[in-house]
C-alpha cells in the first residue's frame, strides 16, 4: 500500500460513520469500526478514486485538453457504470457553486467596506489648516503631524514649526510634566 497516495484515516471514518447513522436512523447501539475495516473502506475509496480520475483524464486526453472538467468526471461515471451517482453529484456541484458564489459575494462585500473604511480614514487624515496658515497633516490615528513644508530646516536637524520636528507627532493638551513635549504654538 502507498502511504502516500492514503487517504486521512479520520475522513474516512467520520465520513463513513455519518452514511451508517444516516442509513440505520437515530435507533440502535453506536456501530464502531474495526482497523482492518477501516483501512479496507480506505483503500476501496482511494482506488474508486484512481478510476474515475484515470477514466476523465483519458476523456480529457481525447478531447485534446489539459485540464479535467466536471463534463470529463460525469462521462467517466457513465462510461463506468455509476450513472446513479450522477444525480447526487449534480446536486453536490450545484451546492458547492452556490456556496463559493455567497463567499465570493461576502469576500466582495467586506471589501467595499474595507475601501470605504480606508477612504474615511484618509479623508480624516488628510492635510488640514492649522493655526498661522500652517499646514498640519495626522497620522492613521487621527494624531497631528508636523507638516513637510519645513522639511529642509528639519534635515539640518533645526526645529521646524516651533520646536516640533516634521514627520514627528504631536501631543496636545499634554501636562508638561507628563513625560512628553507640550504642543508649541
Amino acid at each position: 500500500m502507498d502511504t502516500d497516495a492514503d487517504l486521512p484515516r479520520s475522513n474516512v471514518r467520520r465520513i463513513v460513520k455519518q452514511k451508517i447513522t444516516e442509513l440505520k436512523g437515530t435507533g440502535g447501539p453506536d456501530i464502531h469500526l474495526n482497523r482492518d475495516a477501516l483501512t479496507a473502506l480506505s483503500e476501496a475509496c482511494r482506488v474508486f478514486i484512481h478510476l474515475i480520475s484515470a477514466t476523465a483524464n483519458d476523456i480529457c486526453v481525447e478531447s485534446k485538453r489539459q485540464t479535467i472538467s466536471v463534463g470529463d468526471v460525469i462521462s467517466a461515471l457513465e462510461d463506468l457504470e455509476f450513472g446513479d451517482l450522477i444525480a447526487e453529484l449534480e446536486g453536490d456541484i450545484e451546492d458547492h457553486r452556490s456556496e463559493m458564489r455567497e463567499r465570493a459575494k461576502k469576500r466582495s462585500e467586506s471589501i467595499k467596506k474595507r475601501k470605504a473604511q480606508k477612504a474615511a480614514e484618509e479623508l480624516a487624515s488628510e492635510t488640514k489648516k492649522g493655526e498661522g496658515g500652517e499646514e498640519t497633516t495626522t497620522d492613521g490615528n487621527g494624531v497631528p503631524v508636523a507638516a513637510a513644508a519645513g522639511e529642509d530646516r528639519a534635515k539640518e536637524g533645526e526645529a521646524a514649526h516651533g520646536g516640533i520636528e516634521a514627520g514627528k507627532p504631536v501631543l496636545a493638551n499634554t501636562p508638561a510634566g507628563a513625560g512628553a513635549e507640550p504642543m508649541a504654538e
